[in-house]
């Protein structure tokens, strides 16, 4: 029998506000009261399984996670939920096997990234399980995850060794056909060959190499500094054929150039010592290369002479080719020196260099913003503690086997969250905890937003949070997503408290992009425009700040509170001298204010505002006209036509008549009888010589005098006219005649 659909539409709503605002308990409630009018609705369902699990009723979670696989055993979501209730749980074949069976509606669905997450997940809870990996090495193969497919193979190996070698050798020479160079690999087939036992590998997340006693001291290829070391090699070999050499005080060129070769030679053939005196000659002589400094600044590092390789190595900066690899070789010494402070500065900038390569042109600008808040936090508030936490972290990631490639994968994961328009830092990924469920939980959420499933969206995301409370982007994320759900206060209040805690870690970039997003949403909250405002200002964004002025102005004027919105002009003026020359910010608050007064009809005010315009600007036409009809208003007509006179002589001064004339003609076409207005068209048209224009503002001005009783002017206007010679001359001396009693002279 169906249930009240009316009752279970307002218990499910209300249900739904308890989840975004995290009461759980009281969620529970709403969502047995929905389901008690339909039992089986899948989305009642759901929610009532989340707000279970976030309740701690774990046993309950799972009963009804357990029915949502069998209500709908083609979702994935279910089963991922109950995999990780069951993982928790500590019931890791019931957890494995759900992940397996979310692995497979995800490749129904064509979800590559989300079905390798659910395996992987599966892996690291019994990484004993060959068919796992046998999938999962499918999917490394399409993504052509060159590291992970050789993971996965080892993995392969190591599980069919005893009962089939032949599958494990055949698996392994299918891989060593798309990575014939690689010495893990090499050595496996080597140790099948011989029938002798694999080792387990030690983690499913990062193999330990399988090394035999005679590559254990070998360096790990294609570090940053080896890199660079070639680079500098070759770049030094290459200036030996230089037209000319490079520039020396104290020794010819000749000698520049026999130094700079028995250098190269000497370090070629690993005779080290006597690389180093030639580059010490060189250097002493005046030579200034980046890649001589290099070579010097790594092989005093090889020395543990930290002092002289860093002051070498800081000359190399002067080549971006150098700049990843001599942050990197920086970071090692002041780290041997026990200066970790140091050490993390250049070891994060060994990672932004690498983060740059890859980002996306739009992005860089967030992303440095990002770096700049990330180094203030954990250096200038001083967390000595979780900077040598990190440091292994970033280490580890460029020492790394296949770093660049590692790199270009984690971006692109980080890329493919951008619909949040949240920039995420490599370095903050490296360096957080569980970064590859987090970075699955993220992905997953936003593909549950692209399908319209915002429940389930935060569900991952809670779960995103959970393993990484402090990692300040999702909570971005989440706020965000309070958005895109229309619950626009849950949203705010969440940017408040990631801004003040951007705030006291010291990331003033992120705070003040924080508190930029709340007010593009409620541009009427003041208490974050000022402080948004004061933190512009103490970190010299003056012209930023000013513009929040401008916009605080506007917010009061929309709620009619005009002289609050006065007040907060007046405090932008006293600002305007700090900001750029170039945006004008006096003359652009002053008009603002003087809209304001004249809206006010306050204009005694708004004419101080316009004469301080006209005392920056001569020539601001806006003011000059402004206080040509303010003026009149406050019984100085005077003063008025004075202003005007004033704008014209301006144009007049900088060759601009055309322009003095257009702006007389608007102002005769507003006041058609005006005395003053009509006389000065008609003087300045004569200036040009716009006859026909002249005679015709000469007449109306006549008959305007004559209405006004000026007889003697209109006699004047009227000779005027006569010397024109206009067609109708006779008709005019008639009139003067009529008018004056006497006859006008005739040229």
């Amino acid at each position: 029998m169906a249930g009240n659909r009316t009752r279970f539409k307002v218990a499910l709503q209300r249900a739904s506000d308890l989840v975004w605002e995290e009461k759980w308990a009281r969620a529970i409630k709403e969502y047995q009261r929905a389901l008690k009018e339909f039992p089986q609705d899948v989305s009642a369902l759901q929610g009532y399984a989340w707000a279970l699990f976030n309740q701690h009723d774990l046993a309950a979670a799972e009963q009804v996670y357990l029915h949502l696989t069998q209500l709908t055993p083609a979702d994935p979501v279910p089963h991922e939920r109950l995999a990780r209730l069951l993982a928790q749980r500590g019931q890791h074949q019931d957890s494995v096997s759900q992940y397996q069976q979310a692995a497979s509606c995800y490749r129904a669905r064509g979800m590559l990234e989300p079905q390798i997450g659910a395996l992987e997940a599966a892996v690291r809870l019994t990484p004993h399980n060959a068919k796992t990996w046998t999938d999962l090495l499918e999917l490394y193969r399409e993504e052509n995850s060159l590291d992970d497919v050789i993971r996965a193979t080892l993995w392969l190996a190591y599980l069919h060794q005893e009962e089939d070698p032949q599958l494990a050798l055949e698996i392994c020479r299918q891989t060593q056909e798309i990575a014939p160079q690689n010495q893990r690999l090499a050595q496996t087939l080597t140790l099948l060959q011989r029938q002798a036992p694999l080792p387990q590998p030690t983690s499913t997340d990062e193999l330990d190499e399988i090394l035999t006693p005679s590559h254990a001291g070998e360096e790990r290829e294609e570090s940053p500094t080896a890199i660079a070391q070639r680079h500098a090699l070759a770049s030094l070999a290459e200036s030996i054929f230089a037209e000319e050499a490079p520039r020396a005080t104290a020794v010819s060129p000749a000698q520049v150039t026999i130094l700079i070769s028995q250098a190269v030679e000497a370090q070629t053939q690993g005779n080290l010592d006597a690389a180093q005196k030639s580059y010490e000659r060189l250097v002493n002589s005046g030579v200034s290369m980046p890649s001589l400094h290099f070579n010097l600044g790594m092989l005093y590092k090889e020395q543990m002479n930290f002092t002289a390789a860093i002051e070498q190595l800081e000359r190399a900066f002067k080549d971006k080719e150098y700049l990843l690899a001599a942050h990197f070789a920086l970071g090692e010494c002041y780290r041997a020196e026990g200066e970790f402070d140091s050490a993390f500065e250049h070891f994060l900038e060994a990672v932004k260099v690498v983060d740059l390569a890859t980002v996306e042109r739009e992005q860089v600008d967030d992303l440095l913003r990002v770096y700049e808040g990330l180094a203030q936090s954990l250096i200038n508030t001083g967390e000595p503690e979780h900077i040598r936490k990190l440091l292994p972290a970033l280490v580890d990631f460029l020492s790394q086997r296949g770093w660049e490639e590692e790199a270009s994968k984690a971006r692109h994961r980080l890329d493919g969250l951008a619909r949040s328009g949240i920039v995420l830092s490599l370095a903050e990924i490296i360096s957080l905890p569980n970064s590859d469920e987090v970075l699955h939980s993220v992905a997953l959420s936003q593909e549950y937003i692209s399908r319209g499933k915002p429940y389930s969206a935060l569900e991952e995301l809670m779960h995103a949070i959970g393993r990484a409370p402090f990692y300040l982007p999702l909570h971005s994320m989440l706020a965000n997503l309070f958005i895109e759900n229309n619950n626009i206060d849950a949203s705010l209040n969440k940017y408040r408290v990631i801004a003040k805690t951007c705030e006291i870690r010291g990331q003033i970039p992120q705070a003040l992009a924080t508190y930029q997003q709340i007010v593009e949403y409620s541009p009427l909250d003041e208490k974050i425009r000022r402080r948004l405002i004061e933190l512009l200002i103490q970190h010299g964004q003056i012209d930023k700040a000013l513009e929040q002025y401008l916009q605080l102005s506007d917010s009061y004027y929309q709620l009619a509170q005009l002289n609050r919105a006065r007040e907060t002009y007046q405090q932008a003026l006293h600002l305007a001298p700090r900001g750029s020359a170039s945006e004008q910010w006096q003359l652009r608050i002053l008009h603002r204010l003087a809209d304001l007064d004249m809206q006010r009809l306050a204009w005694a005010d708004a004419i101080k505002d316009y004469e301080e315009i006209t005392r920056i600007a001569p020539g601001d036409e806006r003011a000059h006209l402004g206080l040509m009809r303010l003026y009149p208003r406050t019984g100085r007509q005077h003063l008025g036509i004075a202003a005007l006179d004033r704008l014209i002589k301006v144009y007049l001064k900088t060759q601009r008549v055309g322009k003095a004339l257009a702006v007389l003609e608007d102002l005769v076409e507003d006041e058609p009888d005006s005395i003053p207005l009509r006389y000065r068209a008609a003087q300045l048209s004569l200036r040009t010589h716009k006859q026909e224009k002249a005679l015709e503002h000469l007449d109306i001005l006549g008959n305007l005098q004559l209405e006004a009783g000026k007889e003697q002017a209109a006699f004047q206007t009227i000779r005027s006219i006569i010397s024109l010679k206009p067609p109708n001359l006779e008709g005019y001396v008639q009139l003067y005649e009529e008018l004056s009693g006497q006859t006008p002279k005739l040229a």
